[in-house]
């Protein structure tokens, strides 16, 4: 059976195509979050505070009131995202390699067995795989 490691990963994403779309998912929902909470405040504002104002100044109104909310949101996002990309770390990167594992026995070359960081998900993938593998390895 293999041991785990503790490498340090070297690219950003190891699958761009999951962990793309899932980085995609949370900046859609950033905005979402953003356009909903806007209207909500001026909402707030244009039926309890002001509702003689109009819709372009209860706009500028909320921006101005608010502003310190936004401003904070918008710094939390790139620890959002970086924090998003470690944990897709933990699931993507033992996927792809054992996409590619799978890939080298299926055309007949020899496999080395698979061996996941101490922190990544799926670990008892590996140990199976590296158990078949090695039974194989003993009937050839």
């Amino acid at each position: 059976m293999a041991k785990s490691h503790n490498k340090r990963r070297r690219q950003s994403l190891v699958d761009s195509e999951v962990q793309g779309s899932l980085l995609r998912k949370l900046a859609f929902h950033w905005c979402i979050f953003f356009i909903a909470n806007t209207l909500a405040l001026m909402i707030w504002i244009r039926m309890f505070e002001h509702p003689e104002h109009g819709w372009g100044e209860t706009f500028l109104d909320s921006l101005r009131r608010f502003l310190p909310f936004y401003i904070v949101s918008l710094a939390l996002i790139p620890g959002f995202i970086w924090d998003t990309m470690q944990l897709t770390h933990r699931f993507a990167g033992p996927i792809l390699r054992l996409r590619s594992a799978l890939a080298d026995a299926a055309k007949g070359r020899d496999v080395e067995p698979l061996q996941f960081r101490d922190s990544d998900f799926w670990g008892e993938i590996a140990e199976n795989f590296n158990a078949a593998i090695s039974r194989k390895a003993t009937k050839s």
